[in-house]
């Protein structure tokens, strides 16, 4: 097919497509009617991306194959596709807006992202993606023409590459705010305006397939942030209910901050707030990073699993914790030795790393949950985590752990635990 001209073609001549019958439906009789009589098969007209949105296109769960399969089709309709962009804005604690880029030469999809200092960035402020998202209507460039303006530095990169044809267009979605789609080619004659109306009049369509999987990703996001990958993608398959747990051998984690309750005294909120996350992102990263799954803050505390099973067995996730609490603590280090200037005090804290079985799951009233670990475990973990002061020891360890963990691990005697019967022996490694 040579012109975009029959992008949104309808099929046969009275609209409806050429299936037998007409109407789409087969009402014919006998046991081949029987075994299709629930059947109702509807023929899209080939080159009606429309329709392809409506019917396919948003049922792909990949944001990037949705777009890269759309312009694929396109350009096989006709359309002189260079480069395509998506821009939607998201909810994100690092970015403020992920994007898409798609070329004809390769087809693939490129993905991403811009932080939330974007906003005051000059690119950005001299974009007409800023215009877009203000609410513009849609910005056109026909950068062949001798008197195209060139008001936006995108423009110069573009005509590099030998586009004569830009097109920026809103995608609103259903919360009232504009995101962005642009489209260029480097035909000679740049788009027809048909093709131009056939890309407005797509917008609408587009837009609802993109916020279908835009809503899914942001909710993947915000339950990423809030209760861990793992446990997000619990929740999102269903796991929502109260009672809805199960029983799991893991390695704890628990870990403290030293000092906190003093330096409540005489710190700053704001300065305290700045500790606290800064804290945090020296010890987080070594866990995540390594198959744990950090499960809450509890003020200067943090609880963490590293699930036995989904890790290879209790050796490798008692040596992938080991390593993440060491490297944890070195980052300590080496961050307090680099930030002897700022106003922030150094931080200490300490961990136990305790081996047992937990109960994971939904915990709560019907309709106010915590996703989280209980059980003896647990409590044993948060009361040997006590004795790290009274040791001098920055990290311990259970027997549990000790028997489990692939290192000569150094026995520091038995000490009696408030709420528990006998002395539990502690460990530490060779290096504390």
């Amino acid at each position: 097919m040579a012109s975009l001209d029959l992008l949104d073609r309808d099929g046969g001549a009275d609209g409806r497509g050429d299936a037998e019958g007409g109407d789409g439906f087969d009402s014919g009789g006998g046991a081949d009617a029987r075994n299709i009589a629930t059947l109702i098969p509807i023929k899209a007209p080939a080159c009606s991306m429309t329709d392809w949105l409506q019917n396919e296109g948003r049922l792909i769960t990949s944001v990037p194959q949705m777009i890269a399969e759309l312009n694929g089709q396109m350009v096989a309709c006709g359309l002189p596709l260079h480069r395509t962009m998506v821009i939607l804005r998201t909810l994100h604690p690092l970015f403020i807006s992920e994007g898409y880029s798609w070329t004809a030469d390769n087809g693939k999809v490129e993905m991403f992202s811009a932080s939330h200092q974007m906003l005051s960035n000059e690119r950005y402020l001299a974009s007409p993606v800023r215009l877009i998202f203000d609410g513009s209507l849609g910005i056109r460039r026909r950068l062949a023409h001798p008197d195209c303006p060139r008001d936006f530095p995108i423009l110069d990169d573009l005509a590099e590459q030998g586009v004569t044809d830009y097109l920026i267009l809103p995608l609103r979605f259903s919360d009232g705010r504009n995101y962005a789609a642009s489209w260029s080619t480097r035909a000679a004659g740049g788009f027809t305006d048909q093709q131009v109306e056939r890309l407005t009049a797509l917008m609408p369509t587009y837009a609802m397939a993109l916020e279908i999987r835009s809503m899914h990703n942001i909710a993947r996001n915000l339950l990423d942030t809030y209760l861990g990958h793992k446990t997000g993608e619990r929740v999102l398959n269903g796991a929502i209910q109260r009672g809805s747990v199960e029983t799991i051998n893991a390695v704890i984690w628990y870990s403290d901050l030293r000092g906190f309750t003093a330096m409540t005294d005489k710190l700053p909120s704001d300065t305290l707030l700045e500790l606290l996350n800064d804290h945090f992102e020296q010890i987080v990263g070594p866990v995540t990073e390594r198959g744990g799954e950090v499960l809450k803050f509890m003020g200067d505390g943090m609880l963490a699993i590293f699930p036995i099973d989904e890790l290879g067995g209790a050796e490798k996730a008692a040596k992938v914790a080991l390593e993440a609490a060491e490297e944890a603590l070195a980052r300590t280090v080496e961050h307090n030795e680099n930030r002897e200037d700022t106003a922030l005090p150094p931080s200490h804290f300490g961990v136990v790393l305790h081996l047992g079985e937990v109960v994971y799951g939904n915990i709560g009233s019907p309709d106010r949950l915590d996703f989280t670990v209980i059980g003896p475990a647990v409590n044993q973990a948060a009361r040997m985590e006590r004795e790290c002061r009274q040791l001098g020891r920055s990290l311990l360890t259970s027997a549990a752990f000790a028997d489990a963990v692939p290192v000569d691990m150094v026995s520091l005697g038995h000490h009696a635990l408030r709420g528990t019967s006998e002395p539990q022996e502690l460990f530490a490694p060779p290096s504390a």
